[in-house]
């Protein structure tokens, strides 16, 4: 005996209409994105090549990536050396105008003072929250204030170390009598002393001597930072102070002309080394950008490698969709006519 079932023949076309459904809404995703729906499914044993294509692009995005960071430091770093070196240059000249005039240090200690104020800002420059000049001690401000109260580390080893020299305080009327070799050898000694080496770190700054080195490229790193233990800046906080304690009215007129001398001699010295920061800072600044030209090309090529990979036919895939289109219309007709069947239909 034979049985036959409306409501299971219903049932198993309702079934292909689904999975017919579900064919064509992949179908015309894969055809509106031009890649595969499931990567897995399209390429079986060659997806692997398309997953290290993109970890490959990945890697690459995240060295760009940092290379802005980089870029943002060292074009902050160019900008704060600029501005010294233009201060340091109009510090020179009056310095050079003071010896022309005899060796007056009248005026110059003022302008000392800012300059040193200016130098210690800068060197605390920050960029998101980092500190550029501290080296790879990044975490807080590397320079501490010279004048301040109570006195500074900086100041106390400067107020020291004149008077074990000198047995009085450079504001001391007793001053007038240190001649100008005596006055040398201290600023050549004791007092230069103390912009070098641990002394410069034990009361000037917090900074640490390495800089940060940064992966540029797959294959290259390059040094993205200047520490504020540079000598440039050494000799420019030595120069500075020299002036600005040291050129007033206490000392005789041969100690004023030796400190005045000396500072000029630093600060051409300073402004040279100022000169070659910046164009290391230049050169790692050239390197990065030609670094990202090579990535971003590398990135645009494996990109174009994974695309051909996950791509598809549009042209068979619009057949696809449009056969799928029919199927599916032809299976609607033929369930609606199943559910108009009934017993007196079959048998009549």
């Amino acid at each position: 005996m034979v049985y036959i079932s409306s409501q299971a023949i219903t049932a198993a076309g309702r079934q292909g209409v689904m999975q017919a459904q579900s064919d064509l809404a992949k179908t015309q995703k894969e055809l509106s994105s031009g890649t595969m729906a499931d990567v897995g499914l399209g390429l079986g044993s060659t997806s692997g090549q398309l997953v290290s294509l993109s970890q490959q692009q990945t890697r690459l995005q995240a060295v760009l990536d940092g290379n802005t960071n980089a870029s943002t430091r060292l074009s902050s770093t160019a900008s704060a050396l600029t501005g010294l070196q233009t201060a340091a240059a109009s510090f020179l000249s009056s310095l050079t105008t003071a010896t022309s005039a005899g060796g007056s240090g009248a005026g110059l200690q003022s302008t000392a003072k800012g300059s040193l104020a200016t130098l210690i800002s800068t060197l605390n420059t920050t960029v998101a929250g980092q500190a550029i000049f501290g080296g790879i001690n990044t975490g807080g401000s590397p320079m501490a204030a010279y004048a301040s109260s109570p006195a500074s580390a900086s100041k106390t080893a400067v107020d020291t170390a004149f008077s074990a020299t000198f047995g009085t305080s450079q504001t001391s009327p007793a001053a007038t009598s240190i001649d100008g070799n005596a006055m040398q050898s201290f600023l050549d000694g004791p007092f230069a002393s103390l912009f070098t080496g641990a002394a410069y770190a034990a009361t000037w700054s917090s900074a640490s001597d390495e800089t940060i080195s940064s992966q540029i490229s797959g294959n290259e790193t390059a040094q993205t930072s200047v520490t504020a233990n540079n000598a440039a800046f050494q000799k420019l906080a030595q120069a500075y102070t020299m002036v600005s304690e040291f050129a007033g009215q206490n000392l005789g007129a041969d100690a004023t002309k030796a400190v005045i001398a000396s500072a000029a001699r630093i600060v051409s010295s300073a402004i040279g080394d100022l000169t070659n920061t910046q164009a290391g800072v230049g050169i790692a600044q050239s390197s990065i950008s030609a670094a990202n030209d090579g990535m971003s090309a590398q990135i645009a090529l494996l990109a174009q490698q994974g695309s051909a990979l996950n791509a598809v036919d549009p042209y068979a895939l619009a057949t696809r969709v449009s056969t799928l289109q029919t199927q599916i219309e032809a299976s609607y007709e033929i369930t609606a006519k199943l559910q108009s069947m009934s017993l007196v239909n079959y048998l009549g």
